[in-house]
């Protein structure tokens, strides 16, 4: 598992690489590589609860699907942060698999058996390409608009999941 060369197709490639490209004429982007986005997206899509299916469909302005690759090195080499990631996601995705030591077990002891489980990777994996585009790419038209867009993004990341921890709180739940 995250040994070989991936290709996405369709709309996902497309954001793929509008992500890890240029942002217009600037040298602002978010993600130097595709590989980037493919380590990120699913943690993305795990937080935002948005699952998504392959695209095979959108097409660029010649008709040719887009496509976008990562080269088997590249997956080697981010091996052991996708293993991480996608153990994260089968621990904590308690609507996939309700019982935690079967999660356990899905995550460790069985890890990478089961092909329903590399499902519900990508399909958090494309969620995630969604969120990522459409927080950040969608509605800029220029270099303002995107730095706008990712600094709203970050904010929102924050209020969401880096909630402030009272002291009073931590020494009650800790006692």
């Amino acid at each position: 598992m995250f040994d070989k060369e991936v290709r996405i197709t369709g709309k996902h490639a497309h954001y793929m690489v509008l992500l890890a490209n240029n942002f217009g004429e600037t040298n602002a982007k978010l993600f130097n590589r595709n590989i980037d986005v493919y380590i990120q997206a699913p943690i993305v899509g795990f937080l935002y609860k948005k699952k998504s299916i392959k695209d095979v469909e959108m097409k660029d302005p010649n008709g040719k699907v887009y496509d976008a690759h990562i080269l088997k090195d590249q997956m080697i080499n981010a091996k052991d942060n996708l293993v991480f990631n996608m153990q994260l996601i089968l621990l904590l995705d308690s609507e996939y698999e309700q019982n935690e030591e079967n999660r356990i077990n899905r995550a460790f002891r069985n890890f990478g058996k089961d092909e329903k489980d590399f499902e519900l990777f990508e399909s958090y994996l494309l969620g995630g390409i969604e969120v990522l585009y459409d927080h950040l790419i969608a509605n800029a038209s220029n270099a303002d608009d995107f730095i706008a867009n990712l600094s709203d993004f970050t904010d929102q990341i924050n209020v969401l999941y880096n909630k402030s921890v009272d002291k009073n709180e931590l020494l009650d739940y800790l006692s």
